[in-house]
């Protein structure tokens, strides 16, 4: 009997981890998982810490969470203090009705039957009947009688505020720690009048706050907890808005930057919401596929153009080559006019190279032919080829040419494409009859070749796009913008940088700067 494929046992010793799957590509698997999660957890964290106190998030945490926090805090220290003062005046109304009605009851009944102040005081103690919820203590004006509820004998009155004014005719209150039973009481002391009207004592009302205090603790710590709750509930809403607004808008933007900064690949990760966030998600791509493919017909237009233009201006070039060549067969005007014609034939010819370069960059098809060589010699090649434009020009080009030499694996062409396009910019915004200053030195690990000139300068405004491509600033000087866009770009290929430093009507330094490596390094990379 062909038993099926889930009954079939497995031999000893295989795994049963992963279905069949070994450990060892369980684990591999596993760690891949982890790495991606790793990956995923800094970019939210990432988000957040850019985030998280900028923008709608700061203004939330302002406007909502912390207008929230002061509400609450306000309202329940309002209310902690109502339900306070609502539980000390309950005791102190308690207390003086019993306070009044033993008084009264003195003034008219124990007095006028005793006719003695001791004895009246004495009758006072023995028919209170509320000695179970309160003290009583009964004293003469001068504080040597003093009778108690309690019946404990008090060789010390305690003379409190209330106390004081009940001595004076006027009944009063009083809340604080009270030594003699080391504890918080509330305290009403009233005058005693005899029939006749004379003060003759006082009789004050004590009840401990203790269970009161405990009382108003619980309260307080419901009332906290109520007021936590809130605040907890306002950061539990603001963090899921925060998680489900803010951080995906600030992903947006941080791919629509990148979009903004050329990377047409970049795209949002479409989140799976019927709302605006997800219909501007699948927007932001929409646009960005809509730019991609702009982008692409415009490099496709330029290299088509570039490569169609190359073979005319090839063939004029080569004919005009010619008829130059020819000697004495054209007169002066002709011959001018043929010359005039190749130095424009070459200028286009550029300008074409120029926006294959570009093409070729955007695409990402620009390769690199590195080889062994001598930079300084290039370089120095470059500044003697273009000193002889410079003096026609009337400029003057001040170089010291030095006798080490900088190895370096590099395009031979492409670097001196870098060195041309400088140099030929510094000629081009240099003033008739100015200088131009060359210098190349090591500095660092860093082969640093100096080109600066005192002409026009770039202002602070136009600095900082300055090597865009196509763009030009205020410069009305003849060219396409392309040169500095190409070589900054060929420099990033090589590892180094071009920096450009300027002021406008002072003059421009640019620095080409290339990484000079260890001659194992070097070994290496030639064998690779």
């Amino acid at each position: 009997m062909i038993l099926p494929r889930r009954f079939i046992s497995r031999p000893f010793g295989a795994s049963a981890i992963g279905g069949g799957m070994n450990k060892k590509g369980f684990f591999k698997n596993l760690k891949k998982r982890a790495q991606s999660l790793q990956k995923k957890a800094r970019r939210w964290a990432a988000l957040i810490q850019k985030h998280i106190f900028t923008g709608i998030t700061r203004r939330w945490l302002i406007n909502v969470f912390g207008v929230t926090m002061l509400v609450v805090i306000l309202v329940f220290s309002i209310l902690c203090a109502i339900i306070k003062n609502f539980y000390y005046s309950s005791c102190v109304s308690t207390l003086s009705a019993s306070g009044e009605y033993m008084a009264k009851y003195f003034e008219r009944y124990i007095y006028p039957e005793y006719h003695s102040v001791s004895a009246g005081f004495m009758a006072m103690v023995e028919d209170f009947e509320d000695k179970s919820t309160m003290e009583m203590q009964v004293a003469s004006m001068n504080g040597s009688l003093v009778f108690s509820s309690t019946g404990f004998e008090i060789e010390t009155l305690s003379e409190t505020a209330d106390l004081l004014q009940a001595r004076s005719g006027k009944a009063a209150s009083w809340i604080g720690y009270y030594e003699p039973s080391d504890e918080r009481v509330v305290s009403v002391s009233m005058p005693l009048y005899t029939d006749d009207g004379i003060l003759v004592g006082t009789v004050r009302m004590m009840s401990s706050l203790r269970q009161v205090d405990r009382a108003l603790m619980n309260l307080n710590f419901i009332i906290v907890s109520i007021g936590f709750f809130i605040i907890l509930l306002t950061a539990f809403t603001g963090t899921y808005f925060i998680k489900s607004i803010v951080l995906p808008v600030g992903y947006i933007n941080d791919t629509a930057e990148e979009i903004s900064k050329g990377n047409m690949t970049a795209r949002v990760k479409v989140i799976e919401k019927n709302d605006e966030i997800g219909q501007l998600c699948q927007t932001i791509n929409t646009m960005a596929e809509e730019l991609s493919q702009t982008e692409k017909l415009k490099n496709d237009f330029i290299s088509s153009i570039s490569h169609e233009l190359r073979t005319p201006l090839t063939a004029i070039r080569g004919w005009t080559e010619t008829m130059l060549a020819g000697g004495e067969a054209l007169d002066s005007t002709t011959r001018r006019g043929v010359e005039i014609i190749y130095s424009e034939t070459e200028r286009l010819s550029k300008m074409v190279e120029e926006l294959l370069d570009m093409s070729r960059m955007q695409n990402g098809s620009l390769k690199l032919s590195v080889e062994q060589c001598d930079l300084l010699a290039e370089f120095e090649e470059t500044v003697f080829m273009m000193c002889e434009r410079a003096k026609s020009e009337e400029i003057l080009i001040e170089y010291v040419p030095e006798e080490e030499t900088i190895p370096a694996l590099v395009d031979k062409d492409r670097v001196k494409q870098v060195f041309f396009n400088v140099i030929d910019n510094a000629i081009k915004h240099s003033h008739r009859g100015g200088r131009i200053e060359i210098a190349a030195r090591i500095v660092e690990q860093r082969a640093l070749f100096i080109v600066q000139d005192f002409g026009e300068g770039i202002s602070e405004a136009d600095l900082p796009p300055i090597k865009d491509m196509f763009y030009k600033g205020q410069s009305q000087k003849r060219g396409s913008g392309i040169g500095l866009g190409c070589s900054d770009e060929i420099m990033q290929l090589h590892g180094g940088s071009l920096e450009i430093e300027s002021q406008l009507n002072v003059g421009t330094v640019v620095t080409i700067a290339f990484p000079i490596k260890a001659k194992e390094e070097e070994k290496q990379l030639a064998a690779d």
